[in-house]
C-alpha cells in the first residue's frame, strides 16, 4: 500500500471540508446557532492512504441556510491549550449573534501551521481567514492574501480611530492585508522579588531615565543591563556573577534574556535593520555587535540562559514564568504567560539603549483573508466583527494592544482586572511611551526565499545558545554568506 505523510489535522481539515461539502442539505434548528468542534494538532504522523478516523472524531454540521466561513488558527498565536477553549467560545457566541453565516475553527499547533497551510492552498482547500497572524507568519505566503482596500471602501468601513503609521504596518508591498487588530510593543519585564534580594531598585519605567546601582547614576543601557543582569545571575551557593566565587557550572538564577525570539529579534535591539539590501544579503549597522554580546552573556559571562538552561526541569522552557530569569525583553502579548499565580511581584520597565538610540521591537497582530477563499465578503463580515462587536474578547484571549486608540482604555482594565485576582499591578504605561521606538523595519519583515532565510537564521540562533565553541564572528559571516546563496535561488 503506498504510504504519504500528512499532519494530522490535515486528515480532520481535508475530511471536515469534504463531508461538509458532501452532507445531505437539512434545515437546521432555528433555536441554537450551530457550533463547530475544534480541531487540534499537536504532532506530526505518517498515516496511510487508508484514513480511519476514530468515532471521538467530531465533524462540524454546515447549516445549510449559512455560509461556512473556515478560520484557521496557529500560524501566529491561538493554538496554546489555555486559548482553545476561549476560541470555542468566542466562535458560539458570533454564530449565535446573527444567522447568515457559521464560522468553523481549524486549529493547528504553531509548529506544523506553516507547512499545512501551504498543503491545504495547494490542495484547492484554502481556509478564509488566516489569524491572528503577525508580519513573519505572513512573510511565509508572499501573495496569499487579499487587498482589502476594496472591501473596506465597498462596505465604507471606518478606519479614522486608526493611526496611519499602523496602517502601513498591515501591508505588504502596499496592499492592505489585514485590518489593523492589535499592537504588541516590548519592554522588559522584571520580577520584583529578585531584584529586591539583590538589593536593587526597579528598572526605569521612563525613557530618558537613569538608573542608580550602590549611589552611583548610570545611563539605562546595555552595559548597565549587563551590570544588573550579572548581579542578578545567583549560583546554589548564593554567589552572583559579579563574585570570584560564582560557580557557572551550578547556577540556579539568571539574569536576563530576550524570551521567545530568534537572531533578528535579538539584534534590532541594537538598531533596527534588515539582513538583505538590493537582494543581497548585508550585515545591519550594530547586529553584530548585538550577537556577540549575546554570545558572551551565556557563554563567557553566564547572566543569560542556554538552551539546555532553558530546556532543563529549573525553567521548563518559560524563562520569566519559571521565575528563575529576573528580566525579559518580550512583548505585550506575554501576559499569557507571566505566570501571576507565583511570580506575584512583577512590573515592566523600558528597554535600554544602545549608542543613545532606543528600540522597542514591535508585533502587530492582523486577521487576513486568502485570495483563494470561496467566501470573501461573508469572511470580510466575520472581521469587522472580530475588531468591533467581538474585540474586547479576543484583546483579552491574545493579550493584544488595540491599534484603535477608541478601545485602549477598556482593554487595560481588562488587564487589570486579570492581574489584580493575584494582586499584581502593572505600569501599563510603559507599554503605551513604548510604541513610538518601534523597529523600522521590522525584524520579522519578509526576506527573499523567506522559508529558507528564515530556517538559516533559526540555525544561526541554535548555534548561539547551544555551542560554547563557536566562533561568533566566523559564523556571522558564515550566516551571510548562507543567506545570499539562499537570495539568489529565487532569481534562478
Amino acid at each position: 500500500m503506498r504510504k504519504f505523510a500528512l499532519s494530522v489535522v490535515s486528515v480532520l481539515i481535508l475530511l471536515s471540508m469534504v463531508l461538509t461539502a458532501c452532507a445531505t442539505p437539512t434545515a437546521a434548528p432555528t433555536a441554537a446557532a450551530p457550533t463547530a468542534e475544534v480541531k487540534v494538532v499537536e504532532k506530526t504522523v505518517v498515516v496511510t492512504q487508508e484514513v480511519k478516523v476514530e468515532t471521538k472524531v467530531e465533524v462540524p454540521v454546515a447549516a445549510a441556510e449559512r455560509t461556512q466561513v473556515y478560520w484557521y488558527i496557529g500560524l501566529g498565536a491561538g493554538s496554546q491549550p489555555a486559548q482553545i477553549e476561549a476560541e470555542k467560545v468566542f466562535i458560539d457566541k458570533y454564530n449565535k449573534s446573527q444567522t447568515e453565516i457559521q464560522l468553523i475553527p481549524i486549529i493547528v499547533d504553531n509548529n506544523y501551521a506553516r507547512d499545512n497551510l501551504i498543503a491545504q492552498i495547494a490542495a484547492g482547500n484554502a481556509p478564509d481567514i488566516v489569524g491572528p497572524v503577525g508580519t513573519k507568519g505572513r512573510g511565509f505566503f508572499p501573495g496569499a492574501f487579499m487587498d482589502l482596500t476594496p472591501m473596506v471602501e465597498k462596505f465604507k468601513y471606518d478606519l479614522s480611530d486608526v493611526d496611519p503609521k499602523f496602517l502601513e504596518f498591515y501591508k505588504d508591498e502596499g496592499a492592505l492585508v489585514g485590518l489593523p487588530f492589535a499592537i504588541f510593543p516590548s519592554f522588559l519585564w522584571v520580577n520584583k522579588t529578585l531584584l529586591e534580594e539583590a538589593g536593587l531598585d526597579m528598572l526605569p519605567q521612563k525613557f530618558g531615565e537613569k538608573y542608580t546601582i550602590d549611589g552611583k547614576e548610570y545611563e539605562w543601557n546595555f552595559d548597565t543591563l549587563k551590570l544588573v543582569a550579572m548581579k542578578l545571575t545567583v549560583d546554589a551557593k548564593g554567589n552572583d556573577a559579579t563574585s570570584p566565587d560564582f560557580d557557572p557550572t551550578n547556577i540556579v538564577q539568571w539574569g536576563f534574556d530576550w524570551q521567545w525570539t530568534d537572531a533578528r529579534g535579538i539584534a534590532t535591539s541594537f538598531g533596527a535593520g534588515i539582513p538583505v539590501a538590493d537582494g543581497k544579503a548585508v550585515l545591519p549597522a550594530g547586529w553584530g555587535e548585538a550577537w556577540q554580546w549575546y554570545y558572551d552573556g551565556m557563554w563567557k559571562d553566564h547572566f543569560i540562559p542556554t538552551q539546555a538552561n532553558i530546556d532543563s526541569d529549573l525553567i521548563k522552557g518559560n524563562e520569566f514564568g519559571s521565575g528563575k530569569v529576573a528580566i525579559v525583553h518580550c512583548h505585550m502579548w506575554f501576559t499569557c504567560c507571566t505566570v501571576p499565580e507565583t511570580n506575584t511581584n512583577i512590573d515592566i520597565a523600558v528597554v535600554p539603549a544602545y549608542n543613545g538610540v532606543y528600540t522597542a521591537k514591535m508585533h502587530g497582530d492582523t486577521f487576513s483573508i486568502l485570495k483563494d477563499s470561496k467566501n470573501p465578503e461573508a469572511a470580510f463580515k466575520v472581521l469587522t466583527y472580530m475588531l468591533g462587536e467581538g474585540s474586547a474578547d479576543l484583546y483579552a484571549l491574545y493579550g493584544g494592544m488595540p491599534a484603535r486608540a477608541s478601545q485602549q482604555a477598556d482593554f487595560f482594565a481588562g488587564l487589570d482586572k486579570t492581574f489584580e485576582k493575584n494582586a499584581v499591578k502593572i505600569n501599563w504605561q510603559v507599554a503605551v511611551d513604548s510604541m513610538p521606538y518601534v523597529d523600522a523595519p521590522n525584524h520579522e519583515a519578509g526576506l527573499p526565499n523567506f522559508a529558507k532565510a528564515d530556517d538559516a537564521i533559526a540555525k544561526f540562533t541554535s548555534d548561539m545558545r547551544s555551542n560554547d565553541k563557536l566562533d561568533i564572528k566566523a559564523r556571522i559571516d558564515q550566516l551571510i554568506t548562507d543567506l545570499n546563496t539562499i537570495y539568489q535561488e529565487v532569481k534562478k
